[in-house]
């Protein structure tokens, strides 16, 4: 084979290297240099021809310090460590679901978004599923009491439910379904209008939530508070929520744009009082 010939390349590290070289596989590059020049045997075995073709006649010197290169994905070019993008390599995500952004968006409130996600994976210990376990509990809404629960009927075919929910969006450019799924779907398209989709959402997210908390004092006390009561305990908390998203990082108030000229500069509040609460 001459040398000419041989592909660089293809060189590929063997148990057979350091015995046919003479240089441990624990050496260091400074310790295959003898003065300037490579510690290069002039055997005749595959692996020395190749070593002689490859590498440089005279080593390069360089003053820099020595730079580790980090392969962070499989078919990316080696460069600096990266601690997220190793971690992504070893654990890929999943393929997003069609109702990722009805649940996780920015302006959401923590608790309520987990709910929604725990909703939205069918995880509710609803009367449905403990009787679908063996439980010998009652199958009926605790809600009203007119049909069995489940997830489909307590968001929202229940008539408490449903009150709650339409109360909030009855303005004429909202048209909110009354099915869970449909739901789910409508509020990522319900308006071009962006901070009060971000609304709709937190309106969604409440709602879920404190039907859900209404339910289980239902269960566990002789508790009940009527639909004006849960839709007040969401207003009050919706326009906290809104009046923090409307300051700037330190706190002052954004100055929203004239009332009589609606657009997407509006404060959420502003927002709010025009579409949900006017």
């Amino acid at each position: 084979m001459q040398p000419e010939s041989i592909n660089c390349q293809s060189i590929q590290i063997t148990h057979n290297g350091p015995r046919v070289t003479g240089i441990s596989s624990a050496s260091s590059v400074f310790q295959a240099l003898e003065t300037d020049f490579w510690l290069r045997s002039r055997g005749r075995h595959p692996i020395l021809v190749l070593l002689r073709s490859c590498i440089p006649t005279t080593p390069l010197f360089s003053t820099e310090d020595d730079l580790y290169l980090w392969k962070n994905f499989l078919l990316d070019l080696p460069g600096v460590f990266s601690s997220s993008k190793t971690w992504l390599s070893l654990h890929p995500p999943s393929p997003s679901v069609s109702w990722f952004s009805s649940v996780w968006f920015k302006q959401r409130i923590p608790k309520h978004a987990f709910m929604l996600w725990i909703t939205m994976r069918d995880r509710l210990t609803t009367r449905d599923r403990l009787r679908g376990w063996g439980l010998d509990i009652p199958p009926g809404c605790l809600m009203c009491a007119s049909a069995s629960e489940s997830r489909g009927h307590l968001f929202f075919n229940c008539s408490y439910s449903n009150e709650v929910w339409t109360t909030f969006l009855n303005h004429p450019e909202l048209s909110p379904p009354v099915l869970f799924e449909d739901i789910v779907s409508w509020v990522q398209s319900s308006t071009r209008n962006k901070k009060l989709k971000s609304i709709v959402k937190l309106i969604f997210h409440a709602v879920v939530y404190d039907i859900w908390k209404e339910r289980n004092y239902r269960l566990h006390s002789s508790q009940v508070k009527t639909q004006q009561a849960v839709v007040k305990e969401i207003q009050l908390l919706l326009r906290a929520k809104l009046a923090g998203l409307d300051k700037d990082g330190v706190g002052r108030l954004i100055q929203p744009s004239a009332i009589l000229n609606p657009s997407n500069s509006e404060s959420y509040l502003l927002t709010w009082f025009r579409y949900i609460q006017f």
